[in-house]
């Protein structure tokens, strides 16, 4: 796993914070230290608590509340997927976690020696806004190696509370979709069929589709669309490419189609979504 931390820091909520339609590309780590929230999460809302982490992947759509005197740390971090799956292809993570005396050091020790990585305003409507995504971004490989190894080693010791309480899913059972997923990882400039991955797998096109069934409840062209999109989200963030260009990077010829997918899987046309989160 390569990670790469883009903000780390704490927050109290002087107000009350109603964020909603939240997708990026990026895994959100929150440690509460006191005051609730309410977490909209797909298909369950969780209450957060004081003395709890949560943990919420990247590209997963939620909202949240947050009452005044919610109290918090706050980790964001990239993870570039250097082979097939990514953590959460390949565990199914608990998002909530008894915390201790051990994770809150951890996070308040981490937020003194990386004061340049908090976020520069504690305000509702612009601590979703990344700006400054890129410069994060670069601050952090620009680091000495020493440094990144640092903050490598602080998300591994947080992921690995949520780790423990984790197993492995359906999609790593067959060593087939893990290597299908290497295949559309490498080819999202593409125009991938189901023949393309059928024919990769070795398999017919209806065991192909059944295959995906039962490992990710979604059909082949599903999982292709839904990564399409993912990289489209990381291209708008951190990319200044048109969105036509952006459409032809992850094989679209017609940027018209590509903007209603988008539409259609977010709630934004890619524009609205640049907007949203970089203003």
């Amino acid at each position: 796993m390569d990670f790469i931390v883009l903000n780390i820091g704490q927050a109290t909520t002087r107000h009350e914070w109603n964020n909603r339609d939240i997708s990026s590309p990026f895994m959100r780590i929150y440690y509460v230290n006191d005051g609730k929230a309410l977490l909209h999460l797909p298909g369950k809302d969780i209450e957060a608590t004081g003395g709890h982490m949560y943990l919420i992947p990247a590209y997963v759509a939620h909202s949240y509340e947050c009452t005044p005197g919610l109290d918090f740390y706050y980790l964001f971090v990239y993870q570039r997927v250097q082979n097939g799956t990514n953590l959460f292809e390949t565990y199914d993570c608990p998002l909530e976690v008894k915390a201790n005396e051990a994770s809150r050091l951890l996070f308040e020790n981490y937020c003194e020696l990386y004061p340049h990585l908090h976020l520069p305003s504690q305000d509702a409507a612009h601590f979703e806004a990344h700006p400054h995504y890129r410069e994060y971004a670069q601050t952090s490989m620009q680091m000495p190696y020493w440094e990144r190894l640092q903050l490598h080693g602080m998300v591994e010791i947080l992921l690995s509370y949520f780790v423990k309480h984790a197993r492995p899913t359906e999609a790593v059972r067959d060593s087939r979709i893990p290597q299908l997923m290497e295949y559309v990882r490498l080819h999202l400039n593409e125009n991938i069929t189901v023949g393309d991955l059928a024919a990769h797998a070795c398999v017919t096109k209806s065991h192909l589709i059944r295959l995906f069934h039962q490992a990710l409840g979604i059909t082949p062209l599903q999982y292709v669309l839904r990564k399409k999109v993912q990289h489209a989200q990381r291209l708008l963030l951190a990319t200044d490419l048109s969105v036509k260009e952006i459409a032809h990077k992850v094989g679209f010829d017609d940027v018209s189609y590509f903007i209603r997918l988008f539409r259609k899987s977010l709630g934004f046309t890619p524009q609205e979504y640049r907007i949203k989160l970089i203003g």
